[in-house]
């Protein structure tokens, strides 16, 4: 053997073994693997990537002796695998931040339809026709989990999304990405037709004074087994993982605050419920404190949502030595009292109060005003701009190159605002 042969088989001697990654396939051939796979601390595939796995392969079309394209078969391998995702989904305990981020649209409307399915709702049932009070737990949670994901999903629609930098072209790639892209907004069409339904549902389960249970891998086990063999152990009250009262409230009322917020500028009453919904997601929070399993709220979001909404639809005893800075600032914008918002963030330049993203944001948007043709904010821009390079020196940061773009050509105007921010600094 060479030398450099034998220093190849020593460095690949010495890797270490990374074991084989466990495929789809070997699941359905050992009922205990998924809980075994499940256990490990950094399993793979993750969870979600098997979610992705199971129901591609459930809803992959099959193809008859004519060639001629079928829907997906309803055997037995395929109701397997769709068991086997919805028990890595209670794995998860249905989370939706976690489901969400990482299961496309037309993935997680399957993985809840499906568990709309064997939580024994009947296809194509207006769940506003339902009655949660009087449904076993299980249902109620899972028709709440089902109109939940609904509403989020029209909010999260709502966003601007960064598209990603394309690669080098591939057809079947992209040729995958417009089909789901197309799905998704098939998905998206039928959501939205439906969203003053989902609305009602949820606004009706806040009403409910019930705890209420979702779906384990042992309740999904039981249901998926022969009807002479279930021991009624299901069709209990206290079946599956209990979720308190306050902490579906929360999610719900949080939830609603989101979809309200969105609709709010048909209305201003529409941000009046927001508000509402909102500030009780905070109570709720106070009282569930932070030992809740279940209930995750970003607290950061809930409160950017509670000031938006004491600007957009102030309290009737609210004064402007009540209003927080942030609402303020968002006061004079809209009022076009630009002079007050730099008053403001000289002052912030002491306190820290305001956010340096929500400083950064309002820079960009009074630059937008300007190119838009607005030559006397091109004076307010640059006062701006020196007093959020004032907060980047206190905090240790570079100085912009916005600024340095502005202060190109000095004047004696800008030298004395510079000077005047000068004496804000705190030595």
């Amino acid at each position: 053997m060479s030398a450099e042969a034998a220093d190849r088989e020593a460095a690949t001697s010495s890797r270490p073994c990374t074991p084989p990654q466990t495929c789809w396939f070997e699941f359905l051939l050992e009922e205990s693997l998924l809980e075994k796979h499940l256990r490990k601390p950094c399993p793979d595939p993750a969870p979600v990537q098997l979610i992705v796995q199971f129901l591609e392969q459930a809803s992959k079309p099959s193809v008859n002796e004519q060639n001629q394209v079928q829907p997906p078969p309803d055997n037995k391998r395929n109701r397997i695998l769709k068991l086997l995702a919805l028990k890595v989904a209670a794995h998860l305990k249905w989370d939706l931040d976690i489901l969400e981020k990482s299961l496309s649209v037309p993935v997680l409307n399957m993985l809840l339809n499906e568990l709309l399915c064997i939580s024994k709702v009947p296809p194509g049932t207006k769940h506003i026709d339902m009655d949660l009070a009087t449904l076993p737990p299980t249902t109620a949670m899972a028709i709440l989990l089902y109109n939940r994901w609904a509403v989020r999903t029209i909010v999260q629609s709502s966003f601007p999304v960064k598209q990603a930098k394309p690669g080098p072209p591939q057809l079947s790639v992209m040729n995958h990405m417009q089909q789901e892209k197309e799905l998704t907004e098939n998905i998206l069409k039928v959501l939205k037709e439906q969203a003053s339904d989902s609305i009602l549902v949820l606004e009706a389960a806040l009403k409910l004074n019930k705890d209420l249970y979702v779906h384990t891998m042992r309740t999904l086990d039981l249901l998926a087994m022969e009807p002479g063999m279930v021991n009624g152990e299901t069709e209990s009250f206290t079946a599956g993982l209990k979720i308190k009262t306050e902490e579906m409230q929360c999610q719900v009322c949080y939830d609603l605050g989101a979809a309200y917020f969105q609709q709010g500028s048909t209305s201003s009453a529409v941000y009046e419920n927001a508000r509402e919904k909102f500030f009780r997601t905070k109570e709720l929070i106070a009282e569930i404190g932070s030992l809740s399993l279940h209930c995750t709220i970003d607290e950061k979001r809930l409160a950017g949502y509670c000031q938006a909404c004491d600007v957009l639809v102030p309290s009737s005893d609210s004064t402007s030595q009540q209003l927080t800075p942030y609402s303020q600032v968002h006061i004079c914008l809209r009022s076009g009292n630009y002079q007050e918002v730099i008053k403001i963030f000289i002052e912030d330049n002491l306190t820290f109060s305001l956010p340096v993203q929500f400083r950064q944001s309002v820079l960009r948007e009074l630059f937008q005003k300007a190119q838009q043709g607005h030559e006397a904010l091109d004076e307010i821009c640059f006062k701006v701009c020196a007093c959020n390079t004032v907060r980047d020196i206190l905090e240790g940061r570079t100085i912009s190159v916005q600024f340095n773009q502005l202060f190109l050509r000095p004047n004696k105007e800008k030298i004395d605002f510079l000077l005047e921010v000068r004496y804000f600094f705190p030595f």
